[in-house]
């Protein structure tokens, strides 16, 4: 071993911080131990953490799958046909390579021999009657978290079964099985669906809630990234407006325009029929309606982020230059901050939005001054409206 082998033994602390990359790991070296093929095809239901784009730090997850590839050789990975409004990655193929294993196993501290995966399967075995699969997926995925054991691990899995006999939220399933935590089981529905798939029909859907200040005649619609300037924009009644507070990534889920996905909170009095007008135009049940649909943020990477997530629902979306331009302005003077400084320094850039104003104008110009502005440096007065 060279050097410079030597030297990339080390775990980086990446590995430790973010469950997708050692669950991947994991699963190729599962691969190696039974003998199957050691490719895996990159989708959401194999890596569902790269296709949850409520989240900002998909782009970093893939950079550091990239990582394995480029700095420590461990993968290798053939890209696939993409459709433009699909990630580079998306149906990716990873190869393993097996000249890593031991490396591999230094970094997630398994020996070939794993006492965990011993008890894994001597616990399963006698309690694969509480799965509704019977215990064949988790003969092939053993789960691995910290400072629980496989039998206890198991047995939450196994109370999944008892709670799902009546209809239930994902996040209250997960309060109740494991140990409190409504998050856990977040990144972990197909995996629930695969356990128990007579009864996942109980599984509620979580409805993204969304907060609208509604023009009683609307022609315009923009979506505002941050609270501060929602509530700004809402006291300056914009005529033909409705705003609609995007709340970071909330806004950017896909499926906010189907019914029983989406819940809107109304700021202010808002009557029947106006409400009823703006909710069929959202779902798409109102051919007759015409909006326009702007959104407007902080000018940095993960504003453009957004943009591009909310076209995957609004095609025609479009960064509303009313509220972006003096943002340029005052990064043209100057007085932005730098991504490194600000706490940015994991903002990846989008390279293309699909909306002309942010690919030609807002993006080129914060790769070339290196610095960023938020949304509330521009007061209302200074917006000219």
């Amino acid at each position: 071993m060279n050097a410079e082998e030597k030297g990339f033994r080390s775990r980086p602390r990446w590995v430790d911080e973010e469950p997708m990359v050692a669950g991947l790991l994991d699963t190729f070296l599962h691969k190696l131990e039974h003998g199957h093929r050691l490719t895996m095809r990159v989708n959401s239901k194999t890596m569902p953490e790269l296709f949850d784009f409520n989240n900002e730090e998909t782009k970093y997850l893939w950079s550091l799958v990239k990582s394995l590839n480029n700095e420590y050789h461990i993968l290798s990975i053939r890209y696939g046909r993409t459709k433009p409004f699909q990630e580079a990655y998306d149906n990716a193929q990873l190869l393993f390579n097996d000249e890593k294993e031991e490396l591999v196993r230094d970094w997630l501290n398994r020996p070939a021999l794993d006492p965990y995966s011993l008890v894994w399967h001597e616990a399963l075995r006698k309690m694969a009657d509480k799965f509704e699969d019977h215990g064949q997926t988790f003969s092939e995925q053993i789960v691995r978290l910290p400072d629980r054991g496989a039998e206890q691990t198991l047995r939450a899995f196994a109370r999944i079964g008892g709670e799902l006999q009546k209809p239930i939220t994902l996040r209250a399933l997960s309060a109740r099985c494991f140990w409190g935590d409504s998050k856990f089981l977040d990144h972990r529905e197909e995996l629930v669906r695969t356990l128990y798939p007579n009864s996942s029909h109980n599984l509620q859907t979580r409805p993204v809630l969304m907060t609208v200040d509604l023009a009683s005649h609307f022609r315009r619609v923009l979506f505002v990234e941050n609270q501060d300037t929602f509530l700004a924009l809402s006291k300056m009644a914009l005529p033909e407006v409705s705003l609609v507070y995007s709340g970071g990534f909330r806004g950017a889920s896909a499926r906010i325009r189907t019914s029983g996905n989406v819940a809107f909170s109304y700021l202010g009095i808002t009557d029947e029929d106006t409400r009823n007008a703006f909710e069929r135009w959202w779902l798409g049940l109102d051919d007759d309606k015409v909006a326009k649909v702007y959104f407007w943020g902080d000018l940095d990477f993960t504003g453009m982020a957004i943009l591009k997530a909310l076209r995957v629902c609004f095609p025609k979306i479009a960064a509303w230059k009313t509220g972006y331009y003096p943002l340029l302005k005052r990064l043209e003077q100057g007085l932005g901050h730098d991504q490194e400084t600000s706490g940015k320094e994991r903002q990846k850039d989008p390279e293309l939005t699909g909306c002309e104003i942010a690919d030609l104008e807002l993006l080129p110009a914060m790769r070339t001054a290196g610095e960023f502005v938020d949304q509330e440096a521009v007061l209302m007065r200074e917006l000219e409206i």
